[in-house]
């Protein structure tokens, strides 16, 4: 399933600056469309996320790769690779940050959904071990941000305003591939998008995807900030902070919406 580019980790330019690598390699359609319909049967295995990332990404992750390696937080985070950790698992200290804080908010989200705040993480590991181990082993900085990434995808759901629900993430995903030029999540967004109108015709999947695009472009870019930067604001201060608008038309659907959920949604 993990196959990329496998020459060796240590890269350097030609003015021999050292410049790390991360896994690509060519875009794959059949693969990818097996990928989906598996994502589809089961939407809980990341398996076939990586799969269909790998698939047709290609080296678009790069860009924003080099950009995560210059932020503050991404040196952070290479610096300390359990950062995020630190700081999502001090309960105290989010619960010390008052009842309209994005810590509130972020704490209520995790709680009501039966969430831990590694959980993103781990669950990805444990479907995949062997491809992590290979990925620490090769590509050392670009697991740092993979690994920051998914610990703070649920952060990213409160943020967003979007829920955990299949469309909820599918729209997210849309956002942060939007937000980090990621193909991959990208299109599987769009992909399940599209998945879930052939199944609820008269949901404005179309609207919202196209809400979403703008937000990700108007707004700062989440995955380059700091989160003890912010934890501590409300809620409405931050998302003005980032210039994050969330969709009234999800809003409404999800407030409104009481039949059945899509795609395996029950799972």
């Amino acid at each position: 399933m993990f196959e990329v580019s496998m020459s060796a980790p240590a890269r350097f330019d030609s003015h021999s600056v050292y410049t790390p690598d991360f896994p690509h390699g060519p875009v794959r359609p059949f693969r990818a469309w097996k990928a989906f319909w598996g994502l589809v049967g089961d939407r809980d295995d990341t398996r076939f996320v990586f799969d269909f990332f790998q698939a047709v990404n290609g080296k678009t992750a790069g860009p924003y790769f080099r950009r995560y390696l210059a932020s503050e937080f991404g040196q952070k985070t290479l610096a300390d690779p359990e950062y995020i950790d630190t700081l999502l698992l001090d309960r105290r200290r989010l619960e010390a940050a008052g009842p309209d804080s994005v810590a509130a908010a972020y704490l209520h989200y995790l709680d009501s959904e039966g969430l831990h705040p590694l959980g993103v993480h781990d669950a990805a590991v444990a479907s995949a071990p062997e491809l992590y181990a290979r990925m620490d082993r090769d590509y050392p900085e670009y697991s740092v941000m993979r690994r920051s990434t998914s610990i703070l995808h649920d952060l990213y759901h409160v943020l967003t305003g979007y829920g955990r629900d299949p469309l909820g993430e599918a729209v997210l995903l849309v956002f942060s591939g939007v937000q980090s030029g990621n193909r991959g999540a990208t299109w599987l967004g769009h992909l399940a998008g599209l998945r879930i109108r052939s199944e609820m015709r008269s949901w404005p999947v179309g609207k919202m995807m196209r809400n979403t695009t703008r937000m990700a472009r108007e707004a700062d870019d989440l995955g380059l900030t700091d989160p003890a930067s912010y934890l501590h604001l409300p809620l409405d201060e931050a998302r003005a902070r980032f210039n994050l608008k969330p969709d009234p038309v999800y809003r409404h659907l999800r407030d409104t919406y009481t039949g059945p959920e899509p795609v395996s949604g029950a799972s």
